[in-house]
């Protein structure tokens, strides 16, 4: 996998490297933002207990044997555009923050007690932005977007009570979409925006219900907030 998110990654660079270089025949220039927000999301767990060997309530939790609850973090980021063929190819880097409690209530398996996980993760996005509007209203900037991100995961944790083991991939990757505009513009010629991301991408926290042959276990989030574009 750290061999497959190398060359993920290699191809991202080189991809970005030769949007940049490439002659542009009208002489369009790229453009440098920097971006903050709010997310929700990050580890997505299993909820099939019914897939989850011996698994079985406590009577204090007669609905789920394991849940996880995602409180609400926060991301930065920046990132260049350039203009490519009918839109922009767009790439940089973000961080992101989120944290999460794992509540155990097994009786079958013995674990009960809960798991406070704080999740960082660097990303490398590689999209490609379809301007809408553009003869209609061509200074609102709006963009569809769709594309690929890499993700590189650090997690810390806290627990008490009879907790299953737990490991953190590293690297994860998946597709993203999402949606912005600038409906804000300075004399300078820098604008004020908005942006909205979805991402769905492979597995990031690996314990007993969150196996790797379970289909459910991956990484999603979606993130959205201001962006600052300069002239």
């Amino acid at each position: 996998m750290r061999n497959q998110f190398k060359l993920q990654l290699a191809t991202i660079i080189l991809l970005l490297i030769a949007s940049c270089t490439a002659t542009d025949k009208t002489q369009r220039k790229l453009t440098f933002s920097v971006q903050a927000g709010i997310n929700h999301g990050g580890i997505t767990e299993n909820t099939d207990l019914t897939i989850v060997p011996n698994a079985e309530p406590t009577p204090e939790a007669t609905i789920d044997a394991y849940s996880g609850a995602t409180r609400t973090g926060a991301n930065v980021g920046m990132h260049v555009n350039k203009p490519l063929k009918y839109g922009e190819i767009e790439s940089g880097i973000d961080y992101m923050y989120n944290s999460q409690t794992f509540t155990y209530a097994d009786q079958g398996n013995m674990y009960i007690g809960s798991r406070d996980l704080s999740l960082h993760q660097l990303m490398i996005p590689l999209i490609y932005n379809f301007v809408l509007f553009k003869k209609v209203l061509p200074e609102a900037g709006i963009q569809l977007k769709a594309g690929y991100i890499g993700q590189l995961n650090f997690a810390n944790s806290e627990g008490n009570g009879m907790l299953p083991g737990y490991s953190i991939n590293r690297f994860s990757n998946g597709g993203t979409i999402g949606i912005s505009a600038y409906p804000f513009s300075f004399a300078n010629g820098s604008k004020l925006g908005l942006f909205v991301d979805v991402y769905r991408g492979t597995q990031i926290y690996e314990d007993y219900y969150n196996q790797v042959s379970f289909e459910m276990p991956g990484s999603s989030f979606v993130k959205g907030g201001l962006r600052y574009r300069f002239r």
